[in-house]
């Protein structure tokens, strides 16, 4: 298909968006010179429209539908997607109610995951429908969608790209070598979290090492991170403001090491060639770790081992098995692979 127009379905969550990335590479290399659109969720939007294979972010506006509002919003962008053109190949990555509502007005052919990978019946809004692949990663699962579709994909590829200019606009970026610590988790990944005083003795560590740690926070999340930076009297900072995704990926790509739980920007660090600490529980290594060469994993669990379900609204035990003597003493050893 010379010149084939191929849209990309995911919406949502940060992570999820950059577990699927590789698909854009793999899309090129079996249909060169395709055209890739991608639909993204207002609040993710950000991500495929800094990526240069992305030609054009088309976005659901979720922040106006919640509380019910925003009914005209949502219909209108609707609306939009049955006036363009017919895509070629049409990608269902998130494979939900929400992504099927989008299938509805989207001409195409359309492909996507069979159940019970496909939930609330979305299956039946695609025409190609890939099986599940079982406890493999999230990343070669989204690329599974492609084989099915007939395209010869590979093994995943993992790269960064150069970020739009002026990315660091509003950036005060630090005068001196440092390490970012991600302390927060999603209401949605409470099972994720680890204890605010592991957070500060791992900032203490890294600190009596020589090693400068700041913490990353937004507004919302504000809270919870001035709690660990007292905590860990004055060996903990906060990392500059990152008014924008793109300033958090510039702050990111100049970190000698990035820790933090199963997240969204770890993966997204990860995946641009940063050097990562991963700190797991609840989550599979396996299918989540971060996607990405200098990637490590602290796993609570055995190698190759799944963890037990998840119970999403409390702390998990298996996230209170990892020490912060453990984690000090992956990141130091991570951080002396940099050195070398």
């Amino acid at each position: 298909m010379q010149g084939a127009r191929v849209l990309v379905v995911r919406l949502s969550a940060l992570g999820d968006l950059v577990f699927a990335l590789p698909v854009l590479p793999a899309l090129r290399r079996a249909l060169p010179g395709c055209t890739i659109d991608w639909l993204a969720e207002d609040r993710c939007a950000d991500l495929p429209r800094s990526h240069p294979l992305v030609a054009e972010t088309l976005v659901f506006p979720r922040g106006a539908w919640r509380g019910g509002r925003g009914f005209f919003a949502v219909w209108r962008q609707l609306r939009a997607l049955r006036a363009r053109p017919p895509y070629d190949l049409i990608l269902d990555l998130q494979s939900n109610l929400k992504s099927a509502l989008h299938l509805h007005y989207l001409r195409g052919r359309k492909a996507g995951f069979d159940a019970p990978l496909a939930r609330e019946g979305a299956q039946r809004f695609v025409d190609v429908r890939a099986p599940d692949p079982g406890r493999v990663h999230r990343c070669a699962r989204d690329l599974s969608v492609l084989e099915a579709a007939g395209l010869c994909v590979g093994a995943p590829e993992y790269a960064s790209w150069p970020l739009p200019a002026g990315a660091a606009a509003g950036l005060a970026r630090p005068d001196s070598p440092y390490v970012l610590l991600h302390v927060s988790v999603t209401a949605y990944g409470r099972d994720k979290e680890w204890p605010a005083g592991n957070w500060a003795d791992l900032a203490r560590a890294l600190r009596a090492a020589g090693r400068r740690p700041l913490a990353l926070w937004t507004p919302g999340d504000r809270p919870r991170v001035d709690e660990i930076v007292a905590r860990a009297g004055g060996a903990l900072e906060l990392a500059p403001a990152t008014p924008s995704l793109a300033a958090l990926m510039a702050l990111c790509d100049g970190a000698e090491l990035l820790i933090g739980t199963d997240s969204g920007p770890v993966h997204l660090a990860a995946l641009r060639g940063s050097r990562v600490l991963a700190l797991f529980g609840p989550t599979d290594p396996v299918v989540y770790a971060p996607p990405g060469p200098r990637a490590r994993v602290l796993y609570a669990g055995a190698p190759g081992a799944e963890p037990p379900p998840r119970d999403r609204s409390r702390r998990s035990p298996w996230m209170e098995r990892i020490t912060a003597e453990a984690a000090a003493a992956a990141a130091l050893a991570s951080l002396s692979e940099s050195a070398g």
